[in-house]
């Protein structure tokens, strides 16, 4: 605080000299000049002080002494007073930002202040999407009849952004086998992870399974979830001669499994090659109607939150992994482990936050 840094037992012996001397008022003293300095808000204490009594309760005197006026929590000047001791803010050796997280502005300065003029940080994982189909049109063109605009590629690329990746979208590919294989190799040469939409299920069209073993392997072809079932988890070789591989998800077509596979595969992926920590934030919610979830798969669901009274509620939408709108009205996911029993209306849930703007 600006005012004057003194030391406790010199305000002490002033107020003892003139109790000494008669009667008086004990709520002020007089300080002679020589016994305290003027300080500033930031300044270092001067040697032999240890309290600051603030500008507002010091009045100047012309000979350069001061008269303190008013009491601060029952004393003149309480010791320690408006001081920031020494390792108030961190200490020596202290832990300043842990390992694996995504640095935020406060980080910055806290480091900065800790002395560290650079940081040793991973560098943003690049995600290839490829996305597929003959049906598929890039954003903005014309459609035909039977045709789709390809929203999964700009969803994708979205949440991408927002887990710290790059992310980088091809020209939309045909359902050419050739075609596929050439683009998952030439991605994989500049890419971390490897995103195909679509072409993953047994439809005639359907390439991306087969194509995936030619250009390196599949190892899981299918999951017990709903939506998101024909989810393919791989690997492809760069096509550019280089040594490794590269991690490849097949990503189905429908919106609802598309995000939903995002979420489960794409991301923690991500967070294990840029060496942050996949923690997703939840919430405890209570449903507003009764819900029987899929017995044998890992259902996820859309909900809608609401808040009333005191609690949060949950409010599911209908079932359908072709709506995106559906999750667009959506302000959290709510996974469901297999095996459940109907879910009564009242009952407390955990659901997942989809991350942008929702209530507070």
């Amino acid at each position: 605080m600006d005012g004057i840094a003194v030391a406790v037992a010199t305000v002490a012996a002033a107020a003892g000299a003139a109790a000494a001397a008669g009667p008086g008022d004990d709520d002020r003293v007089v300080l002679p000049r020589g016994t305290f300095e003027w300080i500033d808000t930031g300044d270092p204490m001067p040697p032999g002080t240890d309290t600051v009594i603030v500008r507002e309760r010091v009045v100047p005197w012309d000979d350069g002494g001061v008269l303190v006026t008013g009491r601060a929590d029952g004393d003149l000047a309480p010791r320690g007073g408006n001081v920031r001791a020494a390792a108030e803010d961190f200490a020596a050796g202290e832990l300043l930002v842990p390992a694996g997280r995504r640095l935020r502005p406060a980080d910055l300065a806290v480091a900065v202040a800790g002395g560290h003029v650079t940081l040793a940080v991973a560098r943003r994982p690049a995600v290839a999407i490829i996305p597929t189909g003959d049906e598929i049109r890039p954003v903005g063109a014309a459609l035909r009849r039977g045709d789709f605009t390809d929203t999964n590629s700009l969803m994708l690329a979205a949440r991408c952004v927002q887990a710290g990746a790059r992310p980088a979208v091809s020209a939309v590919q045909p359902d050419d086998p050739d075609a596929l294989a050439g683009e998952i190799r030439r991605s994989a040469a500049d890419a971390d992870l490897v995103l195909v939409i679509a072409g993953s299920s047994r439809g005639r069209g359907d390439h991306t399974a087969a194509v995936l073993a030619q250009v390196g392997g599949v190892a899981v072809a299918g999951a017990a979830l709903r939506p998101g079932h024909p989810v393919l988890l791989g690997h492809a070789k760069p096509g550019d001669g280089s040594d490794g591989i590269v991690p490849v998800v097949g990503v189905p077509g429908y919106p609802l499994a598309a995000a939903v596979i995002c979420e489960l595969f794409a991301l923690p992926l991500l967070a294990a090659i840029g060496g942050w920590r996949h923690a997703p934030d939840t919430r405890l919610a209570v449903l507003d109607r009764d819900w029987t979830p899929r017995p044998d798969v890992e259902e996820w669901v859309p909900v809608r939150l609401t808040r009333s009274a005191d609690r949060v509620v949950a409010t599911p939408g209908r079932r359908g992994a072709g709506s995106v709108s559906r999750l667009a009205r959506a302000d959290a996911w709510w996974p469901i482990p297999p095996g459940q029993g109907t879910f009564l209306t009242g009952t407390e849930i955990e659901v997942r936050p989809i991350p942008g703007d929702y209530f507070a």
